[in-house]
């Protein structure tokens, strides 16, 4: 097991993209059920993708003074998905915005609850946040059930509050608050 990793349970762990995982970025992003349950991913994703992501988290690290973006990682080590928090607030937010994606091998096994619950708790304590929101496309049921096993609460459906594919769509925005 890498030093830089974060322990989420005996099968999981979190750390930084790293080069190497440039062929599962593709793998696993090129898909369009992914694409249509995320915003900013594309479809096809292809190498140009996945170079870009990974200069987009090393900005991040380097503007922010520590990860904002994690590889959600198996037991052998191999990229299964990611999660980040996308500092739409900014850097000194009391809140932020969770996203998170996982590989269709992996998905149905709880895994994405427990690495949800676990970014949370990094989001709270490290980051200092009061408030992590999650905006969840209303087709995506999934997702959904991940947040409100966390504790998230559908707070309601914010009309025409992201543009896709150059059209406006709803989301049901959910929220989870520090105690």
């Amino acid at each position: 097991m890498p030093t830089d990793y974060i322990p989420v349970n005996d099968h999981l762990f979190l750390s930084q993209i790293r080069e190497n995982d440039e062929a599962a970025l593709i793998k696993y992003l090129n898909n369009e059920t992914i694409h249509r349950n995320t915003l900013r991913i594309p479809y096809p994703y292809r190498s140009e993708h996945a170079h870009d992501f990974m200069e987009y988290v090393l900005a991040m690290k380097e503007e922010h003074g520590r990860l904002t973006e994690w590889a959600i990682r198996n037991r052998k080590g191999e990229l299964i998905g990611g999660i980040g928090f996308s500092r739409i607030y900014g850097k000194y937010s009391h809140k932020d915005e969770v996203g998170y994606w996982l590989g269709e091998p992996y998905r149905g096994q709880g895994i994405m609850t427990e690495v949800v619950a676990k970014v949370c708790e990094i989001g709270f304590r490290d980051f200092k946040l009061f408030r992590i929101e999650a905006p969840v496309f209303p087709h995506n049921a999934a997702s959904g059930r991940v947040l409100e096993k966390n504790g998230f609460v559908a707070e309601g459906v914010l009309r025409h509050y992201f543009l896709k594919h150059a059209r406006p769509v709803d989301v049901k925005m959910y929220a989870k608050i520090r105690e």
